[in-house]
């Protein structure tokens, strides 16, 4: 693998070194930083004057890839339908694409909605 690589489909590729190195430098790892597996977590909390929480912000990885995951989508529907997939393959394939970044937004939410006219 190159330093910047594009193809999500080698994610589990990526995550297999992530996995080597983690486990090689696990004791680094936890004693100097702590890191999300998926990417950062921005949050930010407001508070009133007594100290009440009245409103969070979350900005979870998913949403941080979202516009690569739309850019990924304008790039591969095209390939799809120019190999004539069938509705079922089409969605089953965009899916897969979604889950190269985040393997746990399939079973958390319903991501993907395809509609085909």
């Amino acid at each position: 693998m190159k330093p910047i690589y594009t193809n999500p489909y080698e994610n589990i590729l990526a995550q297999t070194i992530e996995l080597f190195n983690d486990i090689h430098y696990g004791i680094q790892l936890l004693d100097n930083k702590v890191e999300v597996p998926l990417g950062i977590l921005f949050h930010e909390y407001k508070y009133n004057k007594k100290g009440f929480f009245v409103e969070g912000n979350c900005v979870v990885s998913t949403a941080q890839n979202h516009a690569n995951i739309q850019d990924d989508f304008k790039k591969l529907l095209p390939e799809l339908l120019a190999q004539d997939k069938s509705e079922e393959e089409i969605e089953l394939a965009l899916e897969m694409l979604v889950y190269t970044y985040d393997p746990c937004i399939s079973r958390s939410t319903h991501y993907l909605k395809v509609a085909f006219c």
